[in-house]
């Protein structure tokens, strides 16, 4: 995720018991950064919080029994927060537990800006979790729920896939990460949305929760005009629109095919324009020497129209042009 330049960067399960800076420079990068970290219990768990200094000012973090909080602003807007890093336990007891504790630091934070962020080990409904077992039961995620509706948070819709965590079996796959945000966090930030990014050598699925005001959702679909001039672009769309198959209500399909054959233009136009740069430099030459053709067949058209015609005059009458043809 560093290419993204996160101003908070949280891990879960580090499974380690000391970190330093040595390491966290590894992570992070060797400026602008301070961290904070929950030691695992054995090989289990392990939270860590690393943040850009030049964007965040912390002023406190404390440890809780999974999770990680940190207390500071966002220096450019000045704007106050509370950030909490979770790595829920599988067992439901100890999930319990943990929504106990949560629900009560939250409710000393009443009217703050608040986000929690991290790995919940839990689903919000049974859409969350695909399983070879089939249907899960409600009790695995109704207390989830509840801790949510208690605290009055919200869980934004999540971008870029379905799920967070893939078991290897590749049948396996639950929406285990996520970040849940106070409704004040949502009033000061209304766009914000949270992405899933491509998953690496871990089984979980990186997730980043985007706040920049600029940020006005996916982009649409740039059609240019002159893509319709290139050779094979219409039967291309023809084939690929003909190719998608999509089943439901005529609205559903549409939109879904309107989507597949985005994502095949996209993939199209880069197959078209590679070497950009050097495909411009062919076309100026191109135009150049048609500049110099265009020169001279100007100027010879000139100068048959000169040699063409001359001023006549006879018997005291006023010019006339006659054509030199017409004289010889």
């Amino acid at each position: 995720m560093r290419e993204k330049y996160p101003f908070v960067l949280c891990l879960q399960e580090t499974k380690m018991q000391s970190i330093d800076d040595f390491l966290c420079t590894l992570i992070w990068g060797p400026l602008n950064c301070d961290y904070s970290f929950s030691p695992s219990v054995g090989a289990s768990g392990g939270l860590l919080t690393v943040w850009d200094t030049s964007e965040v000012e912390v002023w406190a973090s404390s440890r809780g029994d999974h999770f990680l909080l940190i207390h500071g602003r966002f220096i450019k807007s000045n704007v106050e927060f509370h950030l909490f890093n979770v790595y829920c336990p599988c067992d439901q007891r100890a999930k319990q537990t943990l929504w106990t504790s949560l629900s009560a630091r939250l409710q000393s934070l009443d009217s703050c800006n608040v986000c929690l962020c991290g790995d919940f080990n839990s689903i919000w409904s049974s859409e969350e979790r695909r399983s070879v077992r089939g249907s899960q039961v409600v009790d695995d995620y109704a207390p989830f729920n509840d801790f949510i509706d208690d605290c009055v948070l919200v869980d934004l819709p999540l971008g870029g896939r379905k799920f967070m965590w893939y078991k290897g079996d590749g049948r396996s796959m639950s929406r285990l990460d996520r970040f849940l945000i106070s409704e004040k966090w949502c009033q000061l930030w209304p766009n914000c949305i949270q992405v899933a990014h491509l998953r690496g050598l871990s089984d979980h699925c990186p997730i980043l929760l985007s706040v920049d005001e600029r940020n006005w959702g996916p982009r649409p679909l740039r059609l240019l005009k002159c893509w319709q001039d290139m050779p094979g672009y219409n039967n291309f769309v023809r084939e690929k629109w003909s190719f998608f198959q999509v089943q439901g209500w005529g609205g559903f399909v549409l939109k879904d095919k309107l989507k597949l054959i985005k994502v095949a233009l996209k993939e199209w136009h880069e197959s078209n324009t590679r070497n950009l740069p050097a495909k411009i430099l062919s076309l100026k030459e191109r135009q150049t020497a048609l500049d110099s053709k265009g020169e001279e067949a100007e100027l010879s058209e000139t100068l048959w129209v000169v040699c063409l015609f001359r001023p006549y005059r006879e018997n005291g009458l006023k010019s006339v042009f006659v054509p030199l043809r017409h004289q010889c």
